[in-house]
């Protein structure tokens, strides 16, 4: 009596073990070193130190009866002779096993589960295996597949397809990085687990939001968290959200239905989204009337834009800190002149348009008050050099060369009605720019022929002065104006 006594209460405890999660990472990481992992339910404690077991430094696995629970160290390797030999075994199959230690890179589980036809519950823990070289095969008991604590990098949409008993899969602190799509599994399953993996949240991980019936299946979700470099410690559904979020504001806005509409950041404390959008080579005419909110660079090169006063007065553009015009036909930016945005934009591309002449003071002041201009790109314009913007424009560039990177590739016209004479415009001096050309030698200024004149008339005056004035002292002879002076 006191034995069967003592083998319900052993009995009792294990069931109790079934209730046993790791909820969090630090939680998990803990009882990884200090106590057992069970993922999900489960009659045996995990592999901690699975090392230490007699069986791993053979590779090979032991039978714990009466329950049908087979643990395995370091390998399988006396799977075959234990099945055959054990009468035990060929009576009462294993229902439960427990795998610690995997050696090998990949996993087969064609090869390594086909003597194992009875098998309720799967748990595979610290194993160095990254991928399993077939999809599981068709397993008429397997209910619960708990794979935590490996180097598991990569699982198809079709891996558990056929394990049609499926109730929860825990594929917990892993080395995932993303998934195909959606997993395929039964219709009776109910539970997954794919917290504490390196997610890749620029991957489409959007079917958590759009479909739901799958979403739900993911039990933490909540607790997915991005790895990778662009959302790192990002909560998975919040980069979703608003990836779908901005998806929607571009495709309901006429202006935007081409272009293409990106998340590049998600400032870290207070969680808000910045975009990207992209509209080059798409023949425009004008600046986008409409842009998502928090959209802070705006990519619109090659097109036909002239008119970039939205900068200037559209509120949408309150957050755009770069903009790239490359290739357009801007023809004056003048209109920025003592804007917000030109004293707090971070990047300007205004490579290959129609610019003449600017404001210098302004641009000047402007990029002075500006802490946040990273760069400012002017190269491939017609720039018309005369004496006075010539000089300002080359002491601009000179100033701010770290800002204005093209500055040795900024070249302008420099003589006078020559619009082939093009030179760099760090290159010229001065007297370069300030010379005036003259066709042949034949060519005289109207401004000339008027001062030749006036010398003309001063030098006839000065004459019949001096002839006046020698009549008069030695003839005595008064000029004749001056007898008809009344």
């Amino acid at each position: 009596m006191a034995r069967l006594v003592k083998y319900f209460s052993v009995l009792y405890l294990l069931l109790s073990l079934r209730h046993v999660y790791c909820e969090d990472y630090e939680t998990a990481t803990t009882m990884a070193t200090t106590t057992t992992i069970i993922s999900v339910p489960l009659f045996t404690p995990g592999c901690h130190d699975w090392t230490s077991a007699p069986e791993a430094a053979g590779g090979n696995c032991s039978r714990v009866t009466p329950n049908g629970l087979l643990k395995c160290y370091g390998g399988m390797n006396n799977l075959a002779a234990l099945s055959t030999s054990a009468k035990l075994y060929r009576q009462q199959p294993a229902v439960e096993m427990l795998l610690c230690g995997w050696p090998q890179d990949v996993f087969n589980p064609l090869k390594e589960l086909q003597k194992l036809p009875r098998l309720r519950s799967l748990t595979i823990e610290y194993s160095g295996f990254t991928e399993f070289k077939f999809d599981f095969p068709e397993m008429t008991h397997l209910q619960t597949i708990n794979i935590s604590w490996t180097n598991l990098s990569y699982i198809s949409s079709r891996t558990f397809k056929r394990v049609h008993p499926l109730r929860v899969l825990d594929l917990r602190w892993n080395q995932l990085i993303q998934l195909d799509g959606p997993l395929i599994l039964p219709h009776s399953f109910e539970q997954l687990y794919l917290a504490g993996n390196p997610w890749n949240c620029t991957r489409n991980f959007k079917w958590l939001l759009l479909q739901p019936e799958k979403g739900r299946l993911v039990v933490d979700r909540d607790e997915l968290i991005c790895m990778d470099r662009k959302y790192k410690e990002r909560q998975m559904l919040l980069v979703m959200h608003y990836k779908l979020e901005l998806k929607k504001q571009c495709q309901s806005h006429e202006d935007l239905k081409n272009c293409t509409c990106l998340m590049h950041h998600i400032l870290p404390k207070t969680h808000v989204p910045l975009y990207t959008v992209n509209c080059s080579h798409l023949e425009f005419h004008r600046l986008p009337a409409f842009l998502p909110d928090n959209t802070t660079t705006l990519a619109i090169n090659d097109n036909l834009i002239s008119d970039i006063n939205p900068l200037r007065d559209n509120p949408h553009y309150r957050h755009v800190v770069d903009i790239q015009l490359e290739n357009n036909r801007v023809a004056n930016i003048d209109n920025l002149e003592d804007t917000d945005w030109l004293q707090n934009f971070r990047l300007l591309n205004l490579r290959g348009n129609n610019l003449r002449k600017l404001h210098v003071y302004a641009l000047d002041n402007a990029l002075n008050e500006n802490q946040n201009a990273n760069l400012l790109l002017l190269s491939r314009n017609p720039w018309h050099c005369t004496c006075k913007f010539g000089s300002r424009l080359r002491e601009l560039l000179t100033k701010y060369k770290e800002i204005v990177r093209d500055a040795w590739n900024v070249s302008c016209t420099y003589m006078q009605d020559d619009d082939q004479l093009l030179a760099k415009v760090l290159s010229l001096s001065r007297q370069e720019m300030c010379s005036v050309s003259v066709e042949n030698g034949s060519h005289i200024h109207p401004i000339d022929w008027l001062n030749g004149v006036l010398a003309s008339l001063i030098l006839l005056i000065l004459g019949k002065l001096a002839y006046d004035y020698y009549h008069y002292k030695y003839y005595g002879r008064v000029p004749w104006i001056v007898m008809k002076m009344p």
